[in-house]
Parts: C-alpha cells; structure tokens; sequence
C-alpha cells in the first residue's frame, strides 16, 4: 500500500487513479489541441484576439485537458469504479461507465460554459475555438477516452485475474483477533493482501483464554495450517506427526511463499517466537503487528483487540488548534452555504413533517458532544410526537412502526439532518465527526465497550466516516462497530480527510444508499 497523508491507498488502486488520469489527460490534450498544430486563418485570428501565441496556447489547452480529466475522474470516482468489488462485475463495470462518461460530460460543459460567460480566461479554455467548438473538443474527447479507459479497465482486470500481486499473508494466532483480521482482508480484496493461512498457537493451559476460538464463527476455518502450532521456539508439529522434528519459521515462510508475517498473539510474553520472527525479519520478510494492519485493510481501529500502550505510544490521535481553526472555519462556511442554497428544501421538508401528522416539525433531543459536553440536537422530527411517552429512550428499529412515512423519506434522503447546520453554526458540531449519541445511551455503552469515551476527542458531526461505512446504530453490536471507524477518523483527522467524507457524503445520498 502507498501512504498518502497519513492515510494508506492500496497500490493497485493508485495504479488504476494515474494511468486512468493520464490517460483521459492525453486524449484530451490531443482532441483540444489538434487546431493548434496546423491553425487556419481564423484560428489565428481568434489568437490574435485573446492576445495569444502558439506556444502559449497549446499549454493553456493542455493544462485545461488536464483540468477536464481530473473532474472526470470525479465521476468515475462518484459511481464507485475505483472500489474493486464493484468494476470486477463485467455488468457494473458498463452500466457505471456509460453512466460516468455521462456526468462527466455535464460537469466538464458546464465548467467550459460558465468560464466563457464569465471570461475566466485559462481555467477551462481552449483558446483559438469558438464555444461549439469547445463543446465538441468536449464531447468527442471524452468519448473517445471513456472507450478507451474502458477497454483499459478490463485488460486491468483480467491481467488481475491471471496474475498475482497480492502480498501473501502468514498470520501468527487463531484467535478471535486473526480470524477477523483474514475476514477483512477477504471482504477488502482491493488492499492487496491475501491470506496463505493461519497459523494456531500451541493450546493455552488458560481455558478461558481469548486464543480460544472457533474459526468458523467468520468463516475462516479452511486457513488454519494443520498439524502445525506455534511455539516460544518455533513450529511444532501436532497431530500424526508429533514428536517429529520442529520446522523452522523461516522455512514455514519460504515454502509457502509468504510476503509478510502478521503477529496477532493475545498473550505476547510467553508465546512470542522471538528468535524466529527475527530471523525472518532479517531474511527480508517484514513482520507486522494487527493492529496495524487491521487499519490499513479495514479503514477502522479494532476496539476488542486494542491495547492501552496502542493509544499511548502510537501517532495520531494530535488535537492541534491551527487544525481546529481551519475546520471551524470551514464548518462556518459550509453551514452558511447550506443554509442560503437549501432553504427552500428546509422549507418544504419542515412543511411535509408538519403535514404529514400531528406534532411540532422540529425535534429537539439533548445529546453527547464534544468532551461529554452536553448540547441540544436540531433534526426534523420522523416520527410520531409521542414516540417514547411509554417506552422510554430506545433505539431505533430498521422498520419502526413509529416512524411517520415522511419520517421514512427524510431518513433514506438524510433531509431530517437538515437543521443541524444551525448546531453546526452554533459551534456546537462539524460538518464532519462521529455521530452524536443520547447520554442514556452513553452511559450504558461507556460501561459495556471499552474506549467508547474516546469518541467524543472530537465534535459530534452531520456526517462522518462511521456514517457513510455503517448504517444507524440499533445495537450494542452497531455502536461497536461505529466506535472502531470512529476512531479511526479520530486518529488521522484532517482537512483533506473530511473533504473526502463529504465527497463520499454526497454520493451516499443522491446513490440512495442510506439507511
């Protein structure tokens, strides 16, 4: 994987972003200066007129080719053929191209038309063309490059398929932490790694021992290397060949071919193969802890597996007031944008609410900020007035008989997250930050996960990484996994991350993927 501002891109996908990029960059660049090379009279006139040489021209062009591209891959990115998963289906591969090649060619003619009408100049210019000429640079360009990128797209898969450039994986323990970690990396196979096996550790005398799993709970059962434990001095054998000669760790890597060592042992004191796992670090093998690993694969911190010493000593988790100012900055902005573009949307949500059944068209709920600070929450109400007079504080069911049907809508939409630009404004959330909970329910999951506390490091936000990679939280279960990409969020926190956020916010919403 590539480390890109403290955050990890697997390679392949870095891979595909460029030569995706580049190659748009040079099909644009050659449509939008084919008039440059050999220029009639009235392409010299109109350089003449926009005060242009040839030299100059051809750059300017070819810097907006490359203006285009980018926004392209906006588009690309916005239908979601950067996640594997997705572009390895021949089906969707097509639908979400045709429908890419589409949105991009709005999005760059609207660029091209507003900059001639408001004589931006270079930013979306080819000079020496009239604007139906620019619309055609536009549209035959990017046909021909979105064909292209598609042919590409599958020659990149199948050269995928019949190679492999996934990094081999040894994990060192079959507890409940190296199960789960060779779940994620089979749920997550754009991170590049494959899973040759795992390898149980010798039975501890501790029957309650957390090494004590049954693999099959996540499905991973068939990677456990057979007849073979993991000892203080190495691998031994079990089963019909105990007793016969230990087999040395690094011979294990070698004749499995492994690319990386991932250590994820409960109790390290006693059962760690120091010697072992040297020898193969220095043999050119690294050797990884789960923690580690479990982010970059995941996109989330591992609460159940996480120890005191990981926040203690590991980077990240920085509160710096330059980068407080900036996004309470940004957050000001933001929420006095939204306000001004949406408010005839506010305006029609609240009046549906009001209409649809009795009650007022705002609720109002005390909630869990930043530092435990108590604050009052804005939403549009989407259920019934009375929705608790009986029950008390409880969450919220997938098909609530209390939710009102435009409570249904304004959920799926996310319309009833509306008003809290005015929290947002207030200061009292981010546009971006883990969802704010009810201090009831708070105070229950304080008690029963650990860590949860830490998740209110940083303001409760509108939307957040928790939000767009996990629906509402109706469980203990939920909340757990919600604090793991929390945290997540919490520890590499930045400018750049919550614009990606709110990119993927956006896609989320207008895609209908919410819940």
């Amino acid at each position: 994987m590539l480390r890109l501002l403290r955050h990890y891109l697997p390679l392949r996908k870095a891979l595909l972003i460029a030569s995706e990029t580049v190659g748009l960059w040079i099909v644009l660049a050659a449509v939008g200066t084919a008039h440059l090379w050999e220029p009639t009279q009235l392409v010299y006139r109109a350089l003449a007129l926009e005060n242009l040489g040839l030299e100059r021209a051809r750059l300017q062009a070819v810097l907006t080719a490359l203006v285009l591209s980018v926004l392209s891959q906006l588009a690309i990115a916005f239908n979601e053929l950067y996640d594997i998963r997705v572009s390895s289906s021949r089906y969707d591969r097509a639908s979400r191209f045709v429908g890419s090649m589409g949105s991009a060619t709005l999005a760059c003619l609207a660029a091209v038309g507003l900059a001639e009408v408001w004589e931006l100049g270079a930013a979306f210019d080819f000079p020496g063309l009239t604007l139906v000429g620019k619309v055609r640079v536009v549209v035959f360009g990017l046909l021909v490059g979105f064909v292209l990128l598609f042919a590409w797209r599958t020659l990149f898969h199948r050269v995928l398929l019949r190679s492999r450039f996934d990094e081999r994986v040894l994990i060192l323990g079959s507890g409940k932490a190296g199960h789960t970690l060779a779940s994620e990396m089979r749920e997550h196979a754009d991170a590049g790694f494959a899973v040759a096996g795992i390898l149980a550790e010798a039975p501890s005398a501790n029957a309650d021992s957390p090494d004590a799993f049954d693999g099959e709970v996540t499905g991973t059962a068939d990677l456990l290397l057979d007849g073979l434990r993991l000892t203080e001095e190495g691998v031994e054998r079990g089963g019909e060949e105990a007793g016969a000669a230990p087999v040395g760790l690094p011979d294990l890597v070698e004749e499995l071919g492994i690319g990386t060592l991932v250590v994820s042992l409960a109790d390290r004191r006693r059962r760690l193969p120091i010697d072992e796992l040297l020898a193969c670090r220095l043999a050119g093998v690294p050797v990884l802890d789960y923690d580690g690993v479990f982010e970059r694969v995941a996109g989330k911190i591992s609460v159940e597996a996480l120890r005191p010493s990981y926040l203690i000593f590991n980077e990240g988790f920085v509160r710096n007031p330059w980068a407080d100012l900036l996004k309470r900055a940004v957050d000001v902005l933001l929420s006095l944008v939204g306000l001004l573009v949406l408010w005839p949307v506010i305006l029609a949500t609240g009046l549906a609410v009001r209409w649809n059944s009795p009650g007022p068209m705002l609720f109002t709920q005390e909630r869990v900020g930043r530092d435990g600070r108590p604050f009052t929450l804005l939403k549009f109400r989407s259920m019934r007035a009375d929705a608790e007079s009986e029950t008390g504080p409880v969450w919220a069911a997938t098909d609530d008989p209390r939710i009102t049907s435009v409570g249904h809508f304004i959920r799926r939409t996310r319309l009833d997250e509306l008003p809290q630009l005015l929290n947002v404004l207030a200061g009292s959330m981010s546009m971006v930050g883990p969802r704010p909970e009810r201090p009831h329910f708070v105070a229950e999951l304080v008690r029963e996960i650990p860590y949860f506390s830490q998740r209110h490091l940083a303001k409760p936000g509108v939307t957040g990484w928790a939000q767009i990679n996990y629906p509402y939280a109706n469980t203990r279960e939920d909340a757990l996994q919600k604090l793991q990409f929390d945290l997540f969020y919490i520890k590499y926190q930045s400018f750049l991350f919550d614009l990606s956020i709110l990119f993927n916010t956006i896609k989320v919403v207008l895609l209908r993927k919410g819940t």
